[in-house]
């Protein structure tokens, strides 16, 4: 049974990585064999610390130089990991599990964007692609496959005016702007119809930074026009009712998802 448990346990710690870091799966395998080395001359709490420290030693390698690399021969380029430019990740998980990842044109869009801007905001991303594979899923985001998607968070002020920069969430996702009088519910619309998982993210999100969140009309318009303008913009979705609230029904580019899909009032689809 012990060799069996072994077994089960690499399984589940390789599909695991895999499927959430993309090339966490591959370290581990190249990980192994240290790993075998270390268990010969250490035992205990020493011997686990210095396992822990050399399997993360050859993660942050391959996430932070080797796999940049290997991606730009292949097509894609991450997205900024800190905030020196106006473009910005909601969390640093995004960059450690390699999640940060476009093709240039995509990185291009969202640089030429952040021009149309306030002075003082900036895009923050959420999930974009993993750096390598057409066709590769990303969990809760099956159609993140080709260096063509990525999520944006809106853009959020404070009773001051001062923009925030930030995700409403720690994750970016299911803190949504609800419908205010007069404008239709697209979520009460597709619960009538079935789909279930269409407030999914939303029902299970019970965690917001601030309170006093305040949903930017005029920046995140500005934003959206800047979007659906460009050139290189395929679709944006987002919900009916902000479509309407911004007076965006004129641009052809943003649409309504479905009801097969997320709700997406709490944050932006955008693609190639």
């Amino acid at each position: 049974m012990k060799p069996i448990r072994k077994v089960l346990k690499f399984l589940f710690l390789f599909v695991g990585l895999t499927a959430v870091t993309q090339v966490g799966g591959l370290v581990y395998l190249v990980y192994q064999p240290i790993s075998l080395q270390i268990k010969t001359r250490f035992i205990g709490i020493r011997g686990l610390l210095l396992r822990v420290s050399a399997f993360l030693a050859l993660y942050l390698v391959a996430t932070l130089v080797l796999t940049p690399y290997l991606a730009s021969k292949l097509g894609r380029v991450p997205l900024p990991r800190l905030e020196e430019t106006r473009l910005k990740p909601a969390n640093s998980f995004l960059w450690i599990a390699n999640r940060n990842y476009v093709k240039p044109e995509l990185k291009e869009l969202l640089m030429q964007a952040t021009g149309s801007l306030p002075q003082g905001v900036k895009i923050v991303y959420l999930d974009a692609n993993f750096p390598f594979l057409d066709g590769f899923p990303m969990i809760g985001h099956l159609s993140h496959n080709d260096g063509e998607k990525i999520d944006l968070a809106f853009i959020y002020s404070n009773k001051s005016g001062d923009y925030l920069n930030r995700g409403k969430s720690f994750s970016g996702y299911g803190i949504v702007e609800e419908p205010i009088s007069g404008e239709a519910d697209q979520s009460e619309v597709c619960a009538r119809q079935g789909f279930w998982q269409y407030s999914l993210s939303s029902d299970l999100t019970f965690y917001e930074r601030h309170k006093d969140y305040k949903f930017d009309n005029d920046a995140n318009k500005r934003l959206l026009v800047a979007l659906a303008t460009n050139a290189k913009t395929g679709k944006i979705f987002i919900e009916p009712h902000l479509e309407s609230r911004l007076n965006l029904t004129a641009f052809s580019k943003v649409r309504f998802h479905g009801c097969h899909a997320a709700r997406h009032d709490d944050h932006i689809h955008l693609q190639l």
